[in-house]
């Protein structure tokens, strides 16, 4: 099929994929996690610390619950399953603003919606791509996933200052009813497989089982990746807008550089997406996370003044993991059972992302900033370039 064709049969699930995966706990309410911060400690007197244990919480939920959506939607099929999974999350966002104070509560609210959150992570919509898309597999992928770009950089742009005016209360009634508005849409644009010529959906899909895939070297070196990534990075998104405030930046200046950031993530997508198509996946990784361990250092030894820098580069890791990990499971073990394999690898990589908020967030605590959090990110780099390059050829399309 012509990379034409595929766009032309493929454009309705990817604009799908592109909602979900813009409106899912993943994109939307992890890109607006730092602009809770300060009014959660100014209002309740909550820790760094204790607020990053928060999202600890949802990361460890999705972990242990990804494998088994895997499951789910390769047995159920993806509509189904997807529609649900907003359905509860949203509703979850809906009882945050009646929070009093008590940590337990959060806690409680982050456990419920992490349920529901890992079924609008990209188990589910990086699956529809993949199967609508080969030829253009890479750009596909990094044209869904631009949507969590669009909200890396929407929420601190915007919804900063509107928190900021309205107060934090007002801003998760917005991302309610974004949510709810967009369930139908992802519902009646979403497709597990392309329909043949006969109207019947393409069922014959090729690759390793499940034990099969989890035997093999390539499957733990890519996890590896993944994990060192989600370790390094994932506690310094949502630091970055009151990293920025406590350097003295505003609330709408603030806003303004985590956009940056945002900007960095579309742009990062779409170009990794295009170049994946036409060089080798795991060089370019390389390159990029090269490049990410030098944004962070910059931060973290030179300065405020390099905050361009940082945003950029953190753009950028954000910009190439999730999209990399579904191009790898379906390049490196078949789309049979993609939803279990990528599950686990999805698992492994958001078992990093419930280590690093909280030794983001004590670090902070400790010394009043987070300039030891970027040394260690752009530390944890080194081994991911190394094992990037010693992946092997692709062999599965």
């Amino acid at each position: 099929m012509s990379q034409q064709n595929e766009f032309k049969r493929g454009w309705a699930v990817l604009l799908g994929a592109f909602i979900g995966s813009g409106v899912g706990l993943a994109s939307m309410v992890y890109y607006s996690t730092g602009i809770w911060i300060r009014p959660w400690q100014e209002e309740f007197g909550w820790t760094r610390a204790e607020i990053g244990f928060q999202q600890s919480i949802s990361v460890v939920v999705m972990m242990l619950l990804a494998p088994l959506v895997g499951r789910l939607i390769d047995r159920y099929g993806l509509r189904r399953v997807t529609a649900l999974c907003l359905l509860g999350y949203g509703l979850f966002l809906a009882i945050f603003p009646f929070m009093s104070g008590a940590l337990l509560v959060l806690y409680a609210l982050s456990f419920g919606y992490a349920v529901f959150g890992v079924g609008t992570t990209g188990i589910a919509f990086t699956r529809a791509v993949n199967a609508f898309f080969i030829k253009n597999r890479g750009l596909a992928l990094g044209i869904c996933l631009t949507s969590t770009g669009v909200m890396a950089f929407a929420m601190p742009r915007y919804m900063t200052p509107y928190v900021a005016e309205h107060g934090w209360r007002a801003g998760f009634w917005v991302m309610f009813a974004i949510v709810m508005v967009s369930v139908p849409i992802v519902y009646f644009l979403l497709r597990d497989a392309p329909e043949q010529e006969d109207g019947a959906p393409e069922t014959a899909q090729s690759g390793l089982t499940f034990n099969e895939a989890i035997r093999t070297v390539t499957f733990w070196k890519v996890a590896s990746i993944f994990l060192l990534i989600s370790t390094a990075i994932l506690g310094l998104i949502p630091a970055f807008i009151p990293l920025l405030q406590d350097a003295g930046l505003n609330a709408k200046q603030a806003g303004q550089m985590g956009a940056v950031l945002g900007l960095s993530v579309m742009v990062a997508r779409l170009f990794i997406g295009f170049i994946i198509d036409r060089i080798f996946a795991p060089y370019v990784a390389a390159v990029a996370f090269s490049c990410v361990a030098l944004g962070c250092l910059a931060l973290g030894l030179g300065g405020i003044e390099y905050a361009m820098v940082a945003a950029i580069a953190l753009g950028f890791a954000v910009g190439a993991e999730v999209d990399l990990i579904g191009y790898f499971t379906a390049r490196y073990f078949g789309m049979a059972h993609y939803g279990a394999i990528y599950g686990l690898q999805y698992s492994i990589f958001i078992f990093g992302a419930a280590i690093g908020p909280v030794y983001t967030g004590y670090i902070w605590d400790v010394t009043g900033n987070y300039d030891l959090a970027l040394i260690i990110a752009a530390a944890l780099m080194v081994p991911v370039v190394i094992i990037a390059l010693t992946l092997p050829r692709f062999t599965n399309d």
